[in-house]
């Protein structure tokens, strides 16, 4: 069989269990001891330690396994002064004899290994690769819902905490009014951090944060009276006069004081 997250389970199992097939005892042992990483060392470290040996466990036993099969590396996590060991991202995969990074999010998440594998013994290359990558995409947009997630929930208790001050500071103010300015709701719908909610929120985000194509009027800063002033067209044919007169576009005026803008021949601009 090839050696998958089912297969694993199979030898776990075998460990686990009293009277069981002592070579799957003897496998899986030799294999947890091949997954934890040192000390020190990188992933490709570990890789380049466990490939030989963990190659060598799948030719050995073929009674019971193919040549087919990956192993996760394990790392450390220190938990109340005590050691547990801790599936990372990374795998060693036989088929493309390779290290491996998977977008695994949580304990025991292996149908990514699970799929890479398939698709390394399927023999196409560019079919992995997409797959992976759609893989990766689909787990950064989850992660990034469970953020936002987490900053709903956070905006729920800086409420509660604003409200707990206007109970504390504004003893004239009707309870109605602190639950408002709190922003203090009693309608609490789960569905509010939903994925559906998370994606209509990140398209309004995209919306009004993606450029659109320019579109401004151009404005010069007034030195006299330190103000954005509209360019008329006289302005315009004018602009390499010896006025004293700056000529930038509207998105260098809203600069904060104190900026500092370089123009094209090397002269410093700062705004005041």
């Amino acid at each position: 069989m090839d050696l998958d997250s089912k297969a694993y389970f199979k030898l776990i199992y075998a460990h686990n269990s009293v009277g069981c097939f002592e070579e799957y005892i003897r496998i899986i042992v030799a294999i947890i001891s091949l997954a934890e990483r040192h000390n020190h060392e990188t992933p490709e470290m570990w890789c380049s330690r466990i490939r030989d040996p963990f190659r060598k466990i799948l030719e050995e036993n073929p009674r019971i396994l193919s040549k087919n099969g990956y192993i996760t590396m394990y790392g450390k996590l220190y938990v109340d002064d005590k050691i547990h060991n801790r599936p990372t991202n990374y795998i060693y995969c036989s088929v493309c004899d390779s290290l491996v990074f998977t977008p695994a999010n949580s304990l025991f998440e292996d149908r990514y290994g699970d799929n890479h594998l398939k698709r390394c013994i399927s023999g196409n290359t560019i079919l992995n690769e997409h797959a992976r990558r759609n893989e990766i995409l689909k787990s950064i947009d989850t992660r990034e819902f469970q953020i936002w997630q987490y900053k709903q929930y956070i905006l729920q208790e800086e409420a509660k905490i604003n409200r707990l001050r206007l109970e504390l500071f504004s003893q004239s103010t009707s309870h109605s009014e602190k639950d408002k300015l709190a922003l203090v709701s009693y309608d609490y719908d789960t569905r509010s951090v939903s994925y559906e909610a998370y994606l209509s929120a990140k398209a309004t985000i995209a919306e009004n944060t993606i450029p659109s194509a320019p579109n401004f009027e151009p404005a010069y800063i007034s030195p006299a009276k330190q103000e954005i002033i509209p360019l008329t067209s006289y302005q315009l044919s004018n602009c390499k006069s010896d006025t004293g007169e700056i000529f930038i576009s509207s998105r260098y005026a809203k600069q904060p004081k104190g900026t500092t803008l370089r123009l094209k021949d090397g002269t410093l601009i700062t705004i005041v």
